[in-house]
């Protein structure tokens, strides 16, 4: 009399089934090292610092993300490069994640560098929100540099 546990074969698992072929999360996680996710933390950190400093004026704005820029927005040229659109009339600020990961004018093409721009962007959108340059939102804050 054989049992059971002896007469199966190395690659079966316990009670017969299959093995497992992927992993049990699958595929709906989001990769939390993936550029999707870091651009969006690398633009939170700036938001926050941003909307903490001035809270009586971006308090209430709000300010989202896309992955390009919707076909009935602003023509496309130089000064208004499709990084991000302002709509003051319902208070918000969208940043279009595509052609700001995809600028190709990085002198060094380094996490550092695609972090700073992603930072300088949304900086260079809120000044345009609030309607300020950039050296007057935060006059004297870096000058320790």
């Amino acid at each position: 009399m054989t049992s059971r546990a002896s007469s199966r074969t190395t690659n079966s698992r316990a009670h017969d089934r299959r093995p497992i072929r992927s992993s049990l999360a699958g595929p709906v996680l989001m990769n939390p090292a993936g550029r999707i996710a870091t651009f969006k933390n690398w633009a939170a950190v700036v938001i926050q610092f941003l909307t903490n400093r001035f809270p009586a004026e971006l308090g209430d704005v709000q300010i989202g993300f896309s992955t390009v820029p919707m076909p009935n927005e602003q023509e496309w040229d130089f000064e208004h490069s499709r990084f991000y659109s302002i709509d003051r009339a319902n208070k918000t600020i969208v940043l279009h994640r595509m052609p700001i990961q995809q600028f190709r004018g990085l002198h060094v093409n380094d996490d550092d560098h695609r972090r700073m721009f992603v930072e300088h962007v949304v900086y260079k959108a809120v000044c345009e929100y609030l309607e300020v340059g950039p050296w007057e939102l935060m006059p004297g804050y870096f000058e320790h540099y």
